[in-house]
């Protein structure tokens, strides 16, 4: 009995999409599922009380949704970047000879026609808007007028975080219309030290940004002040990580005494997180200014690994602190 095969269109299109999304799934989709379990912590009850059913379908619409939210993204960073991916990324579809560039842009187009209509679809029109709006903020970083600064890459990051978590809240509440929604410090906060910090990932992109001409941060400091930045960077991820930590542990030792029920769970979930994110965020510094006297492998690991864990674990901590705030 033969095996059964997808036919090869089928299985180029899947193989194109993989390769265009799969270095970059760390921060589009497990960020999001991260982010939309995290919005349950502050209400255990709440997450007890819904059917599994249901959380499955949350899950399944929110997987969906930011593969969209990944893929119109990628396609046009990838077709408008074609010379700085043959150095820094040549696994890429397009260096690789995997995809042409008219094939990109062929997907392009049809992936911002499709996918509003199937976040429609899925999460309803406030959630279509707000993918519309993306794909906007997108196409002005990016392709027209693409204003070659560093401070519009890392907001064009933080306006894109504050976006996908708007998107997520939207996401559940297509599933569950009683969802509480998190006041609007919990989206500044988290944008906010996305905007200090997110330039961490040029590190591992110089080389190709600086032959490409692209104003990144580290690329207008030049290599003779990279290392101040690297500390510079450093400092700023210690000081934010400790943050947190410092205000739960303040605010736990002001109430003082032995809570129980959801204010101790509430209590103790913040410092917990707090601390975790007070842990990665220090390392990640440690490993910026090390990388500096290390290979480029080095600082994607840093960025990849433990920026992104010091990034799940303040969406966590900020999750928890929205119950504070109400």
């Amino acid at each position: 009995m033969q095996h059964l095969k997808l036919p090869s269109s089928i299985h180029k299109e899947l193989l194109i999409t993989w390769h265009l999304l799969y270095t970059n799934v760390g921060e589009s989709i497990i960020l999001p599922i991260i982010g939309m379990l995290a919005r349950f912590l502050p209400t255990p009850a709440l997450l007890l009380s819904i059917p599994w059913p249901q959380l499955a379908l949350i899950l399944c619409k929110t997987v969906a949704i930011f593969l969209c939210y990944s893929y119109i993204f990628e396609v046009v960073n990838q077709v408008t970047s074609v010379e700085e991916d043959r150095i820094n990324k040549p696994h890429r579809p397009i260096p690789s000879g995997l995809l042409t560039v008219r094939g990109g842009h062929q997907r392009w187009a049809l992936s911002w026609l499709i996918c509003p209509l199937l976040v429609y679809y899925l999460a309803g029109p406030g959630a279509s808007a707000l993918l519309l709006w993306y794909q906007l903020w997108t196409y002005f970083c990016y392709v027209w007028p693409r204003l070659n600064h560093f401070v519009l890459r890392s907001a064009f990051v933080a306006v894109g975080v504050y976006n996908m978590f708007r998107l997520i809240d939207e996401t559940i509440r297509s599933v569950i219309a009683s969802f509480p929604l998190p006041p609007v410090r919990f989206y500044l906060c988290l944008s906010a030290w996305v905007m200090a910090t997110i330039h961490l990932q040029e590190f591992h992109d110089s080389e190709g940004d600086r032959v490409m001409g692209r104003r990144t941060l580290p690329v207008v400091v030049g290599p003779e002040w990279e290392g101040a930045l690297r500390w510079a960077t450093a400092l700023v991820l210690g000081a934010a990580g400790m943050s947190p930590l410092m205000n739960s542990c303040m605010a736990s030792w002001h109430c003082g005494g032995a809570v129980s029920g959801s204010v101790g769970w509430i209590r103790t979930g913040a410092v917990v997180t707090a601390a975790l994110h007070a842990i990665f965020a220090v390392f990640t510094g440690v490993r910026c200014v090390r990388g500096g006297k290390a290979t480029t492998a080095y600082d994607r690991r840093t960025y990849k690994r433990f920026y992104m864990m010091a990034a799940y674990t303040m969406i966590c901590y900020l999750s928890f602190m929205t119950a504070v705030w109400d």
